[in-house]
């Protein structure tokens, strides 16, 4: 069913039922083909991801409890934009605060929506390359270990479910097309 010519739902009313640090609920009505609906969105900034890739082939990934996972998840450094922020100066902000790193070069490798089902947040992800350290600066609930491995060591942990991350799979294995493509 080609939905490209459908015009987008109406949105007739939208009321904000909780607001928190990082992101909102609201509850909207919308018409859709003459049908109305109540749909539960969260509202999210948006938020930058990136996958630092050193010249000898490594990757730099975070280890972090995840409390909805109920699990300590291993994910590419990531987070949520602040303010006017763009993706990639989100993303340049978080590859510093959390692995101390500064990039030479970025390369966005491709945006995406989480979880469009219930969730307005769009992520971007970004290859960061030309890396040079400086200091980490995490914010104080950030408690994490950070983890060096070979990116083809990381593709193995994702094809035996050893990291589960969506933002993570995709970054590594876009990061791992981009390099086939180049080489």
């Amino acid at each position: 069913m080609d939905t490209s010519d459908k015009e987008a739902p109406e949105v007739l009313a939208s009321e904000d039922v909780w607001r928190g640090r990082v992101f909102s609920l609201s509850i909207d009505v919308v018409r859709e083909q003459g049908r109305e609906h109540r749909r539960e969105v969260v509202r999210h900034p948006g938020s930058g991801a990136i996958v630092p890739l050193y010249t000898d082939g490594t990757v730099a990934l975070v280890r972090q409890y995840r409390h909805p996972a109920v699990k300590y998840l291993l994910e590419i450094p990531a987070g949520s934009r602040d303010g006017f922020e763009t993706p990639e100066e989100c993303a340049a902000r978080e590859l510093q605060e959390e692995l101390g790193l500064v990039a030479a070069h970025w390369e966005k490798l491709c945006e995406f929506f989480p979880s469009p089902g219930f969730c307005a947040e769009k992520m971007w992800v970004y290859l960061a390359t030309e890396l040079s350290e400086t200091e980490a600066g995490p914010e104080d609930d950030e408690l994490i270990e950070i983890v060096r491995l070979p990116l083809t060591r990381a593709l193995d942990m994702i094809a035996a479910g050893e990291i589960e991350d969506a933002k993570t799979i995709i970054g590594l294995t876009m990061t791992a097309a981009r390099i086939k493509a180049a080489g």
